[in-house]
């Protein structure tokens, strides 16, 4: 059974895309690979640049998932008789242009049409956004979902949009966080003093500090190494990166059943592109921008992987069970810890709108 699962597991995952705690490299162009000749589009023909961190073709869980989008997107713009001539689509994956951080401004400024984008990535143009992936804030993808739907998100959104990225399709959660630890932690009092490596932001390092652990902020390049040598204790990210980045089953083998923050996906374009892009204003015979953007006719809406990456997890966390351990669920830990996750940014949070908060909240 081990094996199997191995097998399976090994053949969806081996790298990903957006693994948390090696999501967010220097925020530096990274020169990769050399971007195909450009040359200027013929008049009338509409040119998308499309630039991506990860392999095209990446057959990694979270990568798969996100690539179905890029794949999909490329059989539209080749076969479908409103594209076809008129619509020229050049995919930049492997960071050719850009590393994922780079790839928002760019996106923003024009230089580029396409990418994908998450909360983080945004809170560049408004703090707000760092509250859906602040730990405990938000309890799952679908509060995620219904906490966009509210008015202060909705306009947030549209903020984003005026700001030059409009966001095309929210494509599912790439993967539930946990912390991982070397030692058995029956309680939340076993933290105390385990030095524990985060990958994102102040929010991680005040609520791991709350919970009695020592933040320890290291690239990604360097979190086995410093397993290795005892530098860290634990690891906070995701199973996909836990099983295949950084195989953590041999390091920090004990896995709290408690999720710390989600990772929503979204699919993005430049806004002043997206609005020259070509539209019939029928939805009975939609045009170019209707089958990009809108949210009945276009593809990025009709296609859902929320449930593959849904099911995926589950296997992943079937594999883990199989081959590490998890530590035993507790209802009051599970409580005191969002609780204490939640008191401990507070700090963090105070100067944003209470509305943000408030939506948040509801939409429970």
């Amino acid at each position: 059974m081990k094996k199997a699962l191995f097998v399976l597991l090994s053949i969806l995952a081996v790298v990903a895309i957006v693994v948390v705690g090696c999501a967010k490299p220097a925020a530096t162009p990274t020169g990769e690979g050399t971007p195909a000749a450009t040359t200027p589009p013929k008049e009338g023909v509409v040119e998308c640049k499309f630039s991506v961190a990860g392999p095209m073709w990446l057959d990694a869980a979270e990568g798969f998932g996100l690539n179905a989008y890029m794949a999909m997107f490329q059989a539209l713009v080749e076969k479908h008789p409103k594209f076809k001539d008129k619509f020229v689509l050049k995919i930049y994956d492997k960071a050719q242009l850009y590393n994922m951080n780079d790839a928002q401004t760019a996106l923003a400024s024009g230089a580029i049409h396409m990418t994908y984008g998450g909360p983080h990535y945004f809170e560049q143009w408004n703090p707000a956004w760092a509250l859906l992936e602040a730990p405990g804030i938000i309890d799952n993808y679908e509060h995620f979902m219904r906490v966009l739907e509210t008015d202060p998100f909705q306009a947030l959104t549209q903020e984003l949009a005026g700001k030059g990225t409009t966001i095309l399709a929210w494509m599912g959660n790439v993967g539930d966080v946990y912390l991982f630890t070397s030692k058995p932690i029956n309680s939340l009092s076993d933290l105390k003093g385990i030095k524990m490596r985060y990958f994102g932001g102040e929010g991680q390092a005040k609520a791991l500090a709350a919970l009695g652990a020592e933040p320890v902020f290291l690239p990604y390049t360097e979190v086995v190494t410093a397993l290795q040598t005892k530098q860290i204790e634990g690891v906070v990210t995701d199973l996909s990166g836990a099983l295949f980045f950084y195989e953590l089953p041999r390091y920090t083998p004990y896995l709290l059943p408690y999720v710390i923050s989600v990772q929503p996906v979204c699919m993005t374009a430049n806004t002043k592109w997206l609005d020259s892009v070509p539209e019939s204003g029928q939805l009975t015979d939609p045009g170019m921008r209707e089958l990009i953007s809108h949210p009945v006719w276009g593809y990025f809406n009709r296609m859902d992987t929320w449930p593959y990456y849904e099911r995926q997890g589950a296997i992943m966390m079937q594999f883990w069970k199989a081959s590490a351990k998890v530590s035993p669920y507790n209802e009051d830990d599970a409580k005191k810890l969002k609780q204490t996750m939640v008191n401990a940014q507070k700090s963090i949070f105070a100067k944003l709108d209470p509305k943000y908060m408030q939506a948040i909240d509801s939409a429970r």
